[in-house]
């Protein structure tokens, strides 16, 4: 099979599109009418080109679905892919424009959802064959939001079963595949959203994070992503991993981008018990900022503790810009990373609260056990051996612990480590590939602070290498800043994978 380049131009058919399922099952276009379109690069392109009339989100939705099912057989980036669904709201937005009707930045921008935001009509399974036939009847909090400001869906993503685990493996679903190197891990467990972006079948989608699921897939896929600050982006509707680490959020192929995803689905909801009541606030209105005068800050025996040598070249190279644009680079103290809050040890927070959310259904049902994947039954099991002391003992230590960590932005504006010490591994590799990722993302995640993942290199095999940037709560605005200067100032995210189709 031919896989599409930069270079190509995607040829798109006028006919219509088979019913929506998984897309391995839709039938081909009808060869109808033929002609070329030129995919944007960016949402801010995009808006443009619909105003202007040179692109209708039709025709868009249209490349997109063509390129998705080029490129699924390799990738198997989808569980349902929303065809009918797709072309019916691009008509819809398209129609909307041209009567005058402007949503904002996202009208008409196709978009994917991982598989556990609900989505109203439209099966939702968590990457489980348990739920493979769920259907929820009401959209998430942020699918409502970002159907509110004009998107298309153009369907759900594959992840890990659970959101279980950053491999991106999926027992019954199967696996997904990284474009720069298809025996190896796009990250997980929002390794479709990845994926698609990755290879350019989308702009952006959704994705959530409880220890990395977000930011793991940003780096070893070569795009940016963050974990807003806890409480910022409501979960209602998102099925949970671990409710007092969870947090979702966008992920896309530049911070622009991902500040006009952020914008679309934050905000204060009465539904979601831990939503933040905040004012809110244009995420993407200081990212020409840029970076002179701010405090970087390296933590000493932690940013480059146990990190392979070419992901600890890559983070040199990007404080080295970042000295260049005129941040300065501090190293500060923070004991409790690698000490207390070891990820090892924070690990147990996760599946203490994943047992709970799952272990009754899991066991209410003993014959069908077999329903769910291998990384599932473990997490289960071991959920069930910590005791509620242990647990109510890490939890009511947290406070001290967090207030402790926030006392070093007094020192520093933000934090630097990579997103993960080595670069993807093999799909098949060994549990400890995956485990050793979680040093940098895990802590993060316990202290609730908002961190971005953003490219900064390479390995000399061409594998994609991320950065971490955190921030204290509620400063994503100023992350996104950052990050924009480091991506303005370098090459990395414009280079795009094997597996691609774009222009």
């Amino acid at each position: 099979m031919k896989d599409f380049t930069r270079r190509d131009f995607i040829k798109i058919t006028a006919g219509g599109v088979g019913a929506a399922g998984l897309a391995m099952n839709v039938p081909g276009f009808a060869a109808v009418t033929e002609q070329k379109l030129k995919l944007p690069q960016t949402i801010a392109e995009t808006g443009r080109r619909l105003r202007e009339g040179s692109l209708t989100s039709e025709a868009l939705t249209k490349a997109y679905l063509a390129g998705i099912k080029q490129l699924e057989p390799q990738l198997k980036m989808f569980i349902t892919l929303t065809e009918e669904m797709a072309l019916s709201t691009a008509r819809a937005m398209d129609a909307e424009l041209k009567a005058g009707k402007d949503r904002g930045p996202l009208h008409g921008i196709p978009v994917v959802y991982k598989d556990l935001y609900d989505t109203a009509g439209v099966r939702t399974t968590v990457g489980s064959e348990f739920f493979k036939d769920r259907v929820p009847k009401e959209d998430a909090t942020v699918v409502r939001k970002l159907k509110a400001a004009g998107v298309v869906m153009l369907g759900k993503t594959d992840m890990n079963e659970f959101a279980a685990g950053v491999s991106g493996t999926n027992k019954y679903f199967g696996d997904t595949h990284n474009p720069w190197d298809l025996d190896r891990s796009p990250g997980g467990s929002s390794s479709g959203t990845g994926v698609a972006i990755a290879s350019g079948v989308c702009l952006a989608g959704t994705g959530t994070d409880t220890g990395g699921s977000i930011r793991v897939p940003a780096s070893w896929l070569n795009i940016v992503g963050i974990r807003p600050s806890y409480g910022r982006v409501s979960l209602k509707g998102v099925y949970p991993r671990a409710y007092s680490l969870d947090a979702a959020g966008p992920l896309a192929r530049n911070i622009e981008d991902l500040a006009i995803m952020l914008n679309a689905m934050a905000g204060y909801d009465p539904a979601d018990p831990h939503s933040l009541k905040v004012p809110d606030e244009d995420f993407a209105a200081g990212l020409s900022g840029g970076v002179r005068g701010l405090r970087l800050g390296i933590i000493e025996n932690y940013t480059f503790r146990d990190v392979d040598p070419d992901v600890a070249d890559a983070v040199t190279g990007a404080l080295g810009r970042f000295a260049t644009l005129g941040a300065e680079i501090k190293t500060v103290k923070i004991g409790l990373f690698g000490g207390p809050l070891e990820y090892g040890n924070l690990f147990n927070i996760i599946l203490y609260e994943f047992n709970q959310a799952l272990g009754d259904l899991y066991r209410a049902e003993p014959r069908r056990k077999e329903l769910f994947g291998p990384i599932v039954q473990d997490n289960i099991a071991r959920g069930m051996g910590i005791s509620k002391e242990t647990y109510q003992k890490a939890i009511t230590e947290r406070p001290r612990q967090v207030a402790q960590i926030r006392a070093v932005f007094r020192e520093v504006d933000a934090l630097i480590t990579p997103t993960m010490p080595t670069t993807a591994p093999l799909l098949a590799g060994a549990t400890n590939d995956y485990d050793r990722g979680r040093q940098f993302t895990l802590p993060v995640s316990f202290t609730g602070f908002p961190a971005v993942s953003v490219p900064c290199g390479f390995s000399p095999k061409g594998m994609p290498i991320g950065l971490q940037i955190v921030g204290n709560d509620l400063q994503d605005a100023l992350l996104l800043q950052i990050a924009a200067a480091l991506q303005n100032a370098t090459p990395w995210h414009t280079r795009t994978p094997k597996v691609y189709i774009g222009d």
